[in-house]
């Protein structure tokens, strides 16, 4: 039975697997670009395997960013994680306790989507189902897209990174949507950023770090205890 939850939950996450693809192939194609070595390809998706951050974390390395800076703002940008890993273990039977830190290490925006609507039939097979197969679906086709980038053009280099530009916003539309106050958190993150930007108050790299922790301490004002709750 076990086994087959594996397989059940492993079903489920083609939807996932579909949608990594063209974005890993990007990434790899992004650090070729870049002129980032192989094992930098290797580890970033298969250590960290962290999509978002991963791409934050090729334009810190090409701006100079120390890595201590490059540390904290993954970690802020990656904090959502442990609530998403939080809320899902609970509804987890049987859970072997060594297997908890595998399970959040795994878990990322996609696949805590298809586990919260799969809450009735959640065990840990069917979670490592779900999570397992994206995950090397995502670094194997980073690998992928790096060999891929060593025979495109650069100006086909160019319009992949343009193109990830239209993902992330293609993200966000949705959501604003849905809350018209989360663009005045747009907004304001922007102004802030650029103001901090081209005052240099900061070295490279730390004003995006201080972007996040101010737009996110007025966003939490903005939005106020109703929305959140909502």
């Amino acid at each position: 039975m076990k086994n087959n939850n594996f397989i059940l939950g492993t079903k489920r996450s083609f939807p996932i697997i579909i949608g990594y693809i063209p974005v890993a192939i990007t990434f790899g194609i992004l650090c070729k670009s870049m002129n980032l070595p192989l094992i930098y390809v290797f580890l970033s998706s298969f250590v960290l395997y962290s999509g978002a951050a991963q791409f934050m974390l090729v334009g810190f390395m090409a701006s100079g960013m120390s890595l201590f800076g490059i540390a904290i703002s993954i970690f802020l940008l990656n904090t959502r994680l442990f609530l998403m890993s939080a809320s899902i273990s609970i509804a987890i039977d049987e859970l072997n306790s060594y297997c908890l830190p595998f399970f959040g290490w795994l878990l990322t925006d996609e696949s805590f989507s298809v586990l919260s609507f799969n809450k009735d039939k959640i065990d840990t097979q069917f979670a490592f189902g779900v999570e397992i197969p994206p995950y090397f679906a995502w670094g194997i086709f980073s690998i992928v897209g790096f060999y891929i980038g060593e025979f495109l053009p650069k100006f086909v280099n160019l319009a992949m990174s343009m193109g990830l530009l239209g993902l992330f916003v293609a993200l966000l539309v949705p959501n604003v949507k849905k809350n018209m106050i989360i663009i005045k958190v747009i907004l304001i993150s922007g102004i802030i950023y650029a103001i901090v930007h081209y005052l240099e108050v900061f070295t490279s790299g730390w004003n995006i770090v201080f972007s996040i922790i101010i737009s996110s301490i007025l966003g939490v004002f903005l939005i106020g205890d109703n929305e959140l709750k909502d």
